[in-house]
């Protein structure tokens, strides 16, 4: 069956499972994942050790997993970041579906997860998949305003 949704919004569950008495135990639990995977676990077993922990539903454990990162590869997304002030008049290459979901996901209120990487992660879970929605067209607009604004010279998506 076609998938016929037209906004990227939030689940109708994710009130419940990402309500403010919740915040405390995905923190720790992004935390313990991270622990786990800096010492070399796989991510399945590592994820439903701090899944199971915590009480945490599916869902739950896709935003733990996409907020976790081992201390390695958080050390290696840091060296690799580069300030703004410094693309100022050069070209930028961007994963162009993956920021505009977030985009996308951001307007049409669904949730954005700050990640331990100091990156943002949506729930959309698309994975090959994309389709246009209402907020796809002001999602470009505020990629392209934020990028000119940027003074950014060229982007390649």
């Amino acid at each position: 069956m076609p998938d016929k949704r037209t906004h990227r919004g939030a689940h109708p569950q994710d009130l419940e499972h990402f309500a403010p008495q919740c915040h405390a135990a995905l923190r720790q639990a992004v935390f313990d994942l991270s622990w786990l995977l800096s010492r070399g676990y796989a991510t399945p077993s590592a994820v439903k050790i701090v899944g199971d922990r915590y009480g945490l539903s599916a869902r739950q454990r896709t935003a733990v997993t996409r907020c976790a990162c081992a201390d390695d590869a958080l050390g290696e997304r840091r060296r690799k970041e580069v300030p703004l002030a410094e693309v100022r008049g050069r070209e930028v290459l961007i994963d162009g579906y993956n920021v505009l979901t977030t985009i996308e996901v951001a307007l049409g209120g669904g949730w954005v997860l700050a990640a331990r990487d100091s990156t943002f992660r949506d729930m959309a879970s698309i994975h090959g998949s994309y389709r246009k929605v209402e907020e796809t067209r002001p999602a470009i607009e505020l990629l392209g305003t934020t990028l000119a604004d940027a003074g950014i010279a060229r982007c390649v998506l």
